[in-house]
């Protein structure tokens, strides 16, 4: 029998001092009979899901832990056994990366974002005005840096829910982060990444840049994303500039009804330039839907603490600093409830104790956001396929996939035993062992 993960133990512990009867194994830590076929796309249904931080109990055979059971193992877990796991991995995760919003402008207009997008008549930012269009004064960016530093992540994200490169001191603060040692990653629509940027995020030591790119056919480019053609053309030649210059690029394609049909040609564009990764999603949400990006939802079925959104850190423009997306999305149900504990005044591990503390209390206010919320999702056991095809591996899932560039030690390896090394995550334990 294999040992139970360690940081399970303390929890099933403290279970035993409360008397409390439960027969927990490896093999029905996971399942859920709340959760039926339909909600799972793993080959046997029956509920079978993934914790959002299941690294943190990975482990290999079979264990058990009960107390005051003497029946067989059930198949599934209570509700109540599975938040109080859930709850207890939360407290226990430490975030490498933290999004620092020190923009919320965008000189986009695109109709898919419920942010800056045409169709939404900036909602957002009336419901939430401390967030209004505005840029962050550097000297308190840099604040929040040397805040992210003491915590201890690694990577700090730049400016989500904008545009980076309209920050008037995006270069300043890009030399800030280095000079500090942490890695530094931004997302963009790619309009302002010219010549010029690229020698400069070269200098600077830039580290990634993922760029939004949801078509390379002009016509289509001015319907999903700018209608000038200074724009397009600056913007689909700037991953290839950055992959060049020896930054890691990731070109992202979201599918919408504009572009239907159009991912194979975007791919083929990008691999031909070696891009180091590229990657595809859907539109979460459409004309026909849109309202539930604007109203509370009705869900039939809610667990807590299972929310794959969660811990998605990201630092908010008015100093409030979010442990999950929807939070920031909802941010006017929750707003006053992290007023009371700012960034501004505290560290960020003090922030995030509270706001786990909310969560494992179950708040009101909390709760009334997270059951209702559109971004709520839990982790299945999906199927994947994988495939090895001219120097990417290749992943699909049901609404997402990924072309990732296989690195150059590898590439003579025989494209069968890539696959089976992808699938058994071999390739990453040899990047986190720093083997690649």
């Amino acid at each position: 029998m294999s040992m139970t993960p360690s940081i399970l133990q303390p929890l099933f512990q403290q279970w035993r001092e409360e008397g409390l009867s439960f027969c927990v194994t490896s093999e029905n830590y996971n399942r859920s009979d709340l959760l039926g076929k339909s909600d799972s796309t793993s080959a046997g249904g029956g509920g079978i899901f993934s914790y959002p931080f299941a690294h943190l109990i990975e482990s290999s055979g079979y264990w058990q832990e009960s107390n005051h059971y003497n029946e067989e193992p059930p198949t599934f877990l209570t509700k109540d056994l599975i938040e109080r796991i859930a709850l207890h991995l939360m407290k226990h995760i430490k975030p490498k990366v933290i999004y620092l919003q020190v923009t919320t402008k965008c000189n986009y207009l695109c109709p898919m974002c419920p942010f800056h997008g045409s169709g939404y008549e900036g909602k957002y930012f009336k419901d939430n005005p401390s967030l209004k269009p505005q840029n962050m004064p550097l000297d308190e960016a840099k604040r929040y840096v040397d805040k992210i530093v003491d915590y201890g992540a690694s990577v700090v994200a730049m400016s989500p829910e904008a545009e980076f490169f309209v920050y008037p001191y995006w270069e300043e603060i890009s030399r800030y982060i280095k000079s500090k040692g942490l890695r530094i990653s931004a997302t963009t629509n790619g309009s302002l990444v010219n010549e010029e940027a690229i020698a400069k995020l070269k200098d600077i030591g830039f580290d990634e840049l993922i760029f939004s790119i949801d078509s390379v056919n002009q016509e289509t480019y001015a319907k999903v994303r700018s209608p000038k053609e200074k724009d397009y053309q600056t913007a689909i030649s700037a991953p290839i500039l950055a992959a060049k210059a020896g930054i890691r690029t990731q070109v992202h394609f979201v599918q919408q009804k504009p572009n239907l049909g159009e991912k194979e040609e975007v791919f083929s564009y990008y691999k031909n330039a070696n891009i180091h990764s590229i990657t595809f999603g859907i539109e979460l949400h459409t004309e026909a839907d849109r309202e539930q990006t604007l109203m509370p939802i009705e869900r039939k079925q809610y667990i807590h603490g299972l929310c794959g959104a969660y811990n998605n850190l990201v630092i908010l423009i008015d100093g409030n600093l979010v442990s999950c997306c929807g939070f920031a999305n909802r941010y006017k149900y929750i707003k006053s409830k992290l007023d009371a504990f700012s960034l501004r005044e505290h560290s960020i591990a003090e922030v995030l104790s509270y706001q786990h503390s909310l969560l494992a209390n179950k708040d009101k206010d909390v709760m009334g956001l997270c059951c209702n919320c559109d971004l709520y999702q839990i982790a299945f056991e999906a199927q994947k396929e994988i495939s090895v095809q001219k120097n990417y591996v290749i992943i699909k899932k049901a609404i997402s996939e990924y072309h990732l560039r296989i690195p150059k030690e590898l590439e003579s390896i025989p494209d069968n035993l890539l696959s089976w090394m992808y699938q058994n995550n071999i390739i990453t334990r040899m990047k986190q062992d720093k083997i690649l």
